[in-house]
């Protein structure tokens, strides 16, 4: 079997790919591509990788002409590079004329914001190919600086650092057991006074023990589950001058989003706020659903269309209590609406809250709560904002401080609103609103105007509703379980708290590593996968909504949850935002309160199971390395005692010159000596260890064709056989003694 693999390693194909794949420099460099282009097309990543074994072989061969020729080498790699950047080039106006933005923002962007484009992608590649050969190969080979290999690996780290994404255990192993394989490769050996140089075969496995070693150890140790602050990193990253420029750059994917959009991991801040409360605040709004899992904006609705009027809303306890006014001066009025339990009922005060918020960060978009009162930019320079009609405010180049008031969601939940809440229907509420008009247009006529106003807002809630229906995702079974869960529900509030809730009660799962398939949307989260990130919860709550009649929109912002004090501008900060805390949630219009912000979304109750899978992948990987290196030790220990079994057995049914042949080649073997020593060089080599002498005269006699009949020292096969067995006796002893030798030589040393 030996025989066949050794004659099947000789082949010229077997040979060609053991040159191509045997070389740590080009493996190392293989690698890091690899990583580079799991990043930006995983499903393609091992025919990059077959790809760059060929070509990186090709460009280490030109590398090593262009090394060994001064002038004309320069030349060459002026040509090669400039050929290179020029095909890049071609590639990026390609994939231009198919894709809405530049090659480089493409490239610097997040791949979850962005979509996948073929010339772009093969554009990276061959940037990569070329860029990381040739750094890896002038570092190992020119200059052997593997502080600059350390440097080079974290190229690819720093791909899946931008967005905190996890590299895949594998790679991990692979790429850091190259980098150790190349750095043991490249040291300078050779003998010395401090150094002995191991012969070939010993280095190889002693390197191959190494990088196992290290590969097996790295991964079966268990790691802590540690979750980092990268704020120092990515603020000294995040530029505000570039930032500016990518997300003009990008704005236009604002047009529509889906689900990466809202689960993003970043720790990087992008603003400071003073706030008396825990917020959701949005920043655009996409108001119609597609089956293909993508939110998408309406023009009339979502971009900004006039400039900012003040103040931006009214205040929903004046709503609520010019109603509960009309309910007490017509008990008719209040009969018909089941209001009589409210007629002498004071309502809370609803104070007006004010939200201070500072950022570095350039950007065209205002995050503010649901029901902003008012806003302003504290600068020197005038803004110039401007509004949607879904209340998303625009602010061109802000990057400085604002100051707003807004009325907080939560009273919608006092004990003493929510029941007058749960009295009103968009059934009936259109003409409850005509009703009371005509009730305080003599009395208070401040409170009708008031009123006049909510019933435009009113009818300008449902003709969107309306509207949004035309390009909507249409679902009957989310109609049906709308209708299933709204069924004993009789007020806009309470059918839009059952949906709420409904996500809490049927088990549904936050999980941000669970990975959708293209044929997955709003449907299957609600009917099969019950398991998403923000993105799902919102979007199913406002179908849902929808489904039961009652205006909803997704809103895209961040959630205000994390502590953190610090002084900025005499203001106290409490709060602090980070790309991290981006967040969806639905917005629904609630009759009698107007539009309201709900938080569909489960507790997560896995992130710190999500380092926790990684390290168990890790592990994994690492046991299964480690039992392949049990199971390759066991071959190596019982396969050669099986070999040296048959090998014996088969000297017997040979005849004495096959057997003394076979002899001789398996000792030569053993004590690794050249093909070119003799029976006589053998015979000094044993006498060592091995006293006699009978065996190697009868190997001189049958190796060397004298004739066997008249000489002296024949032997059969079997007493041949018998001689070596001996002999190789006598070797296994000598080597147990050298061996105790060396460590009485040690321990003597030691004292």
């Amino acid at each position: 079997m030996w025989n066949k693999l050794q004659n099947l390693s000789n082949h010229p194909v077997m040979r060609f790919f053991l040159k191509l794949l045997g070389d740590p420099i080009r493996l190392y460099a293989v690698f890091l591509i690899t990583t580079v282009m799991y990043y930006y097309h995983a499903n393609m990543t091992a025919i990059y990788t077959v790809f760059a074994v060929l070509i990186s072989f090709v460009l280490m061969k030109l590398y090593d002409f262009i090394a060994k020729h001064k002038y004309l080498g320069i030349l060459i790699y002026l040509v090669y590079m400039f050929t290179g950047l020029e095909i890049v080039g071609m590639l990026a106006n390609w994939g231009k004329k198919s894709y809405p933005i530049s090659f480089m923002i493409w490239f610097l962007t997040p791949q979850s914001v962005v979509s996948f484009s073929f010339c772009y992608t093969i554009a990276i590649y061959l940037l990569m190919l070329g860029f990381l050969t040739s750094v890896v190969y002038y570092f190992s080979k020119i200059r052997y600086r593997m502080s600059m290999q350390f440097l080079i690996m974290l190229i690819p780290l720093s791909f899946y650092a931008k967005e905190n994404q996890h590299m895949p255990a594998i790679l991990v192993i692979i790429l850091l057991a190259s980098y150790f394989l190349l750095m043991i490769y490249c040291r300078m050996l050779q003998d010395t006074e401090q150094i002995r140089y191991l012969p070939s075969y010993q280095s190889r496995m002693s390197i191959i023990c190494y990088v196992l070693g290290f590969s097996i150890l790295a991964s079966v140790v268990p790691k802590p589950n540690i979750t980092p602050d990268r704020e120092f990193i990515d603020n000294a990253m995040s530029y505000s001058s570039w930032s500016d420029i990518l997300m003009n750059a990008i704005s236009m994917f604002t047009d529509t989003t889906d689900n990466s959009m809202a689960v993003s991991n970043n720790a990087r801040t992008i603003y400071y706020v003073q706030s008396p409360e825990s917020l959701r605040l949005k920043t655009q709004t996409y108001s119609y659903y597609l089956a293909n899992d993508s939110w998408n904006i309406l023009e009339n609705y979502d971009k900004p269309m006039e400039e900012l009027s003040l103040p931006i809303t009214y205040r929903p306890q004046d709503v609520l209590q010019a109603i509960l006014n009309a309910s007490e001066q017509d008990k008719q009025f209040a009969k018909n609406y089941d209001l009589e339990n409210f007629t002498n009922l004071t309502l809370p005060e609803q104070e007006l809250q004010n939200l201070y918020l500072y950022t570095w960060y350039r950007t065209q978009v205002l995050p503010t709560p649901t029901r902003t009162y008012q806003l302003g930019l504290s600068s020197e320079l005038p803004k110039k904002i401007t509004q949607s009609a879904t209340n998303t405010f625009y602010s061109y180049n802000f990057a400085d401080e604002a100051s707003l008031d807004y009325y907080s969601d939560n009273y919608a939940k006092y004990e003493t609103v929510s029941p007058v809440l749960q009295k009103l229907s968009h059934e009936n509420y259109k003409n409850l609103l005509q009703d009371a008009i005509e009730i305080l247009k003599n009395t208070n006529s401040g409170q009708a105007e008031l009123l006049n106003q909510v019933l435009t807002e009113y009818h300008n809630a449902y003709a969107y509703l309306e509207e949004v229906k035309k390009h909507d995702f249409q679902s009957d079974k989310i109609d049906l379980l709308a209708k299933e869960i709204t069924e004993n529900c009789n007020s806009d509030f309470e059918k839009a708290k059952a949906i709420e809730q409904y996500f809490l009660q049927q088990d549904f799962v936050y999980d941000q590593s669970y990975e959708k398939s293209d044929s997955e949307n709003a449907e299957y989260f609600l009917t099969q996968s019950k398991t998403g990130v923000c993105y799902e919860f919102a979007t199913a709550m406002v179908l849902l909504c929808r489904s039961a009649g009652l205006p909803a929109r997704y809103a895209q912002g961040y959630n205000l949850s994390e502590l953190y004090h610090r002084e900025i501008n005499q203001h106290q900060t409490n709060y602090v935002i980070k790309v991290r805390d981006a967040h969806a949630f639905p917005e629904v219009y609630i009759s009698g309160y107007g539009w309201l912000s709900f938080e569909p979304t489960v507790p997560s109750m896995d992130i710190p199971e999500n380092t926790r899978a990684e390290n168990e992948n890790i592990m994994l990987w690492g046991f299964v390395i480690l039992a392949l290196v049990i199971l390759a030790g066991i071959i190596y220990i019982i396969i050669p005692r099986i070999q040296e079994k048959n090998f014996r057995k088969k000297l017997i049914h040979m005849t004495p010159q096959q057997s003394s042949s076979a002899i001789f080649q398996h000792m030569r073997k053993q004590l690794r000596l050249p093909d070119s020593t003799t029976v006589n060089e053998l015979a000094k080599y044993s006498s060592v260890f091995y006293p006699k002498n009978e065996l190697f005269q009868a190997l001189n006699v049958l190796l060397y064709r004298h004739n066997p009949v008249t000489e002296k020292f024949v032997m059969t096969s079997q007493q041949l056989a018998e001689a070596y067995i001996q002999w190789q006796a006598y070797w296994k002893q000598f080597q147990k003694e050298q061996a105790q030798k060396q460590k009485q030589e040690k321990k003597r040393k030691g004292r």
